[in-house]
């Protein structure tokens, strides 16, 4: 029974890495594309909020029966949740929309410096990836 469960334990790894190294190659063609065009840099980050989107559906539907089964704890919870997922998501909404806005003016420090950070971190996923898959 313990190795069925390392074997689900090692599937989950395995998705959440899959989908981290899908990211971050979206998010490099993401900088890239804003880079090579610069005017239309926002609708190149847009791609990447169809990420979010799909994570939001699960969460939407729980905070809905949420909303409509419990009353004020409900309410309470996704208050919450709200707040919480804005905490997270708005350093990088930020970051980017700051990116793309120095892009638009001629500013490219910001955009080369973000470009660095996602391939040492593709570099890093890639490298982590080939190291378990030699395992």
């Amino acid at each position: 029974m313990n190795t069925n469960e390392n074997h689900e334990a090692t599937l989950l790894e395995s998705l959440s890495n899959w989908i981290t190294l899908q990211f971050t190659r979206h998010e490099i063609w993401a900088i890239k594309a804003a880079q090579k065009v610069p005017y239309f840099a926002l609708f190149a980050f847009g791609t990447l909020w169809l990420w979010f989107f799909f994570l939001m559906i699960p969460i939407g539907v729980l905070s809905v029966l949420l909303l409509e089964n419990t009353g004020i704890f409900g309410a309470v919870f996704n208050m919450i949740l709200g707040l919480g997922g804005v905490v997270i998501f708005a350093p990088w909404f930020f970051r980017w929309y700051f990116i793309c806005t120095g892009l638009m003016l001629g500013r490219t420090k910001m955009a080369q410096s973000k470009e660095n950070e996602v391939s040492d971190r593709l570099e890093r996923l890639v490298g982590t990836k080939a190291a378990s898959e030699s395992t």
